[in-house]
């Protein structure tokens, strides 16, 4: 059983300790001060010092497990030390005010009274916080175990993404639209020939430079992304219109690379196209910062989905956040959203 989990023996557990240290630490200082406060005569002082120390392992303990769930160590340790530091602080100052105002005012007039509550507050944080530190560092460890695993396990996934989407993109179903469409513009139009080539080349330059990246800013994926398009518009045309709705301040976060190629691909792959009803997909930033990519629903009828695109997709989220992506199909549209990720 860990001390730092959820429920009540752990916290009952932790109690115990936090009120013995607290209660050890009152002593010494009555034995340094003999006249301070009667526990058996004066007991409100005692309770709310030991009621004190709990608060503030408590909530110390709370703000370990927030900040791990909104600021992993293991993405900015110098970014989650500040807010560790910050908001545990902040609390001390805020339940040692506290204690301090909610005792009688008889007690302010004791002899010693603020030489000893000063060091009952400084040797009662000392081992408190010592306590603490103490279930932070086994925490961390274990962690830290945790991700280097997860670590190991998002970089074979990563691997099987690249492989698939090389795969993907290298079967003989792209190479032939591709070289059809290149022969027909090198015979119709030799200068958007020399464009498509171009925009071939920089599509598997950047597939072969992102291979190794966990994640990639969202102005990366979308300069590439362009690329991929203008392949499929030179062999669609009209009949595939994608809008692109992503604000300035949000190109700086990231998101797995090849993940927006993945889905319009599947896309494109899944549905009728034409001019009469084109495939239309958008790109756009929903709230809580969820990038959204939705697409009209023709399915075809002779195709076979796996899957296997979006669940690559799903299993790096859930490694890199514990949540996978959303997915919403009506009868009508089908949609993915997947939050941002590292935003400043």
């Amino acid at each position: 059983m860990s001390m730092m989990g959820v429920g009540i023996k752990p916290t009952l557990l932790r109690f115990l300790i936090v009120s013995a240290i607290g209660f050890l630490v009152i002593v010494l200082v009555f034995f340094l001060y003999g006249e301070s406060p009667d526990p058996l005569q004066s007991p409100f002082p005692f309770v709310l010092s030991i009621i004190g120390f709990n608060l503030v392992s408590e909530g110390n303990i709370i703000i370990n497990r927030v900040l791990d769930k909104k600021s992993p160590w293991f993405f900015k340790i110098s970014l989650r030390t500040k807010k560790q530091l910050t908001y545990s602080i902040l609390w001390t100052i805020m339940v040692s005010v506290t204690c301090f105002i909610s005792l009688p005012n008889e007690i302010y007039g004791q002899p010693h009274f603020f030489m000893s509550a000063f060091l009952v507050f400084i040797f009662g944080l000392i081992f408190v916080l010592l306590f603490n530190s103490g279930l932070f560092l086994k925490s961390f460890f274990l962690n830290w175990k945790k991700s280097v695993l997860e670590a190991e396990a998002l970089k074979q996934a990563k691997l099987l993404a690249d492989y698939k989407v090389l795969q993907n993109q290298l079967n003989p179903h792209f190479l032939f639209n591709s070289f059809s469409t290149l022969i027909s513009e090198i015979h119709y139009n030799p200068e958007s020939a020399i464009k498509f080539t171009q925009k071939l080349s920089d599509v598997y330059r950047y597939l072969l430079q992102k291979r190794n990246d966990m994640t990639v800013p969202v102005r990366e994926e979308l300069d590439f992304l362009q690329d991929f398009l203008f392949l499929h518009r030179q062999r669609m045309g009209n009949a595939l219109n994608v809008e692109i709705d992503i604000p300035e301040e949000k190109m700086d976060c990231h998101i797995p690379p090849m993940s927006l190629q993945l889905l319009i691909e599947n896309a494109i792959k899944h549905n009728r196209a034409s001019e009469k009803h084109p495939l239309n997909i958008s790109l756009k930033i929903k709230e809580s910062n969820m990038l959204s990519v939705c697409n009209n629903l023709q399915p075809k009828s002779n195709i076979h989905s796996t899957g296997t695109g979006l669940e690559n997709i799903s299993k790096r989220y859930v490694m890199l956040t514990g949540n996978p992506v959303k997915v919403n199909k009506t009868e009508i549209s089908f949609c993915v959203e997947f939050p941002l990720l590292f935003q400043n």
